[in-house]
């Protein structure tokens, strides 16, 4: 049962397509065997909704900015003028008062991220903001491939995130910090490379505690250091502080370290009048009716525990522990930033890609952030879903080993002829 008479008699598998040759002889040629595929139907809407949808969904979203009056660039804005301004060796900060940070619109990076980005402060902000959003386009799939990641939906679900798309309309840098995330972990062992990616890093985003001295800064990226520190990579740490301090320090002292002695009151002023409409823990406690202080209190310890967490994990060692504190590092420089925007979530899709190179169910869990997209404005809901987001993306990163489904495509596999010898064998067996 089951089997198809060929030339001779002989049984095979159904499998196994028999053919004649010119000589007359029964000759087999290799079956293909398929991976579990989706009806065509599937597998069309895949093409369209991860292959079409994406491309045609942000072209949109440009034509739609542009007819709106909005263009592209309002989060880069700031970055272009304080690079015009590092340039003319002139101040780039305003000034520490509420007054002067009600719109948005100024400049509270370390300088050096003005350097940094200089090169298209040569080209008018209209020319200029088109030209970072192709850089930040290219960032998110240079991130992917650099983490392994070549199954192409995967490539099509991220653009899809509304974290991304924004940041890629409004010209913020974190598309670019993913990529340094990416470069970083790819590179962990190297010397040369790993180095500069985590100095790189955490130069570009800094944030203050107020109550801290400037040698205790809260860097919004620094916890990687202790990463690389508890993997024993300490030549790294040692020499990615180095070039983050003297990148700092060179950055400040070629404007006449302007705006140092105010840069920490800076912060703190953004950070009163912004974090409660983010999507940070500390927004998360102030929208429990926690005070601000209350709720920075209980962000500093949960990250103090993720930091003991990172330690902890890589002396017992065991496979994955490297992954593990990695990510436990993305999860302690999300806690201990006061500030969480929505385009911050794009950072997500390190995580992801490190532990699922192909199309599973949490490439999709971004996705719900279309539900509250912008700020949060203090609504509990909103800020809840952020903070959800993140959580369960960075959970399911740490454990891997969860049976989460994959969404597998069809492959054709050729296999190894049958003799014919074997497909008697297989037909006496009732293969």
């Amino acid at each position: 049962m089951g089997k198809r008479a060929g030339v001779g008699g002989i049984a095979v598998r159904p499998s196994v397509i028999a053919t004649e040759a010119a000589d007359g002889r029964e000759r087999e040629t290799a079956p293909l065997l398929s991976a579990p595929s989706r009806s065509g139907l599937g597998l069309a809407a895949a093409r369209l909704f991860l292959g079409v949808l994406p491309p045609a969904l942000l072209v949109l979203l440009v034509v739609a900015r542009y007819l709106t009056g909005k263009k592209l660039g309002f989060d880069y804005k700031p970055l272009w003028e304080a690079s015009r301004h590092v340039l003319d060796g002139a101040s780039p900060y305003p000034r520490p008062e509420a007054w002067a940070l009600h719109d948005e619109q100024q400049f509270v990076y370390p300088p050096l991220a003005a350097f940094l980005f200089a090169p298209l402060a040569a080209f008018p902000f209209a020319v200029a903001a088109p030209l970072l959003a192709v850089v930040e386009l290219a960032a998110t799939g240079l991130t992917l491939r650099v983490l392994g990641v070549r199954d192409w939906r995967c490539y099509g679900v991220v653009l899809l995130w509304y974290p991304v798309l924004q940041n890629f309309l409004l010209g913020s840098i974190t598309s670019v910090l993913a990529l340094g995330l990416a470069v970083a972990w790819r590179y962990r062992d190297s010397r040369r490379i790993a180095p500069v990616a985590l100095a790189a890093l955490i130069a570009a985003k800094i944030f203050l505690w107020p109550m801290l001295v400037w040698v205790a800064a809260k860097i919004f990226l620094w916890p990687m250091l202790v990463w690389a520190a508890a993997s024993h990579r300490w030549l790294t740490v040692v020499r990615a502080l180095g070039l983050a301090v003297a990148g700092i320090f060179l950055s400040w002292a070629a404007i006449g370290f302007a705006g140092l002695g105010s840069y920490m009151r800076l912060l703190d002023e953004l950070s009163r009048l912004e974090q409660w409409k983010s999507y940070s823990a500390v927004a998360l406690g102030m929208a429990l009716g926690l005070t601000g202080g209350e709720a920075h209190g209980l962000a500093l310890a949960a990250c103090a525990l993720v930091l003991v967490a990172i330690v902890l994990v890589q002396r017992q060692g065991g496979e994955g522990a490297d992954r593990q504190a990695f990510v436990l590092a993305i999860a302690a420089a999300f806690l201990f930033s006061p500030i969480v925007w929505t385009h911050y979530l794009a950072l997500l899709v390190v995580p992801i890609a490190i532990t699922r190179r192909t199309l599973s169910p949490i490439w999709f869990v971004p996705l719900a952030m279309w539900a509250s997209y912008g700020q949060s404005d203090g609504h509990l809901w909103r800020v809840a879903l952020g903070f959800s987001v993140c959580a369960v993306v960075l959970a399911a990163s740490l454990r891997p080993a969860w049976r989460l489904p994959t969404f597998g495509r069809p492959v054709a596999m050729p296999a190894a002829p049958l003799s014919a010898e074997a497909a008697y064998a297989a037909h006496r067996r009732g293969g």
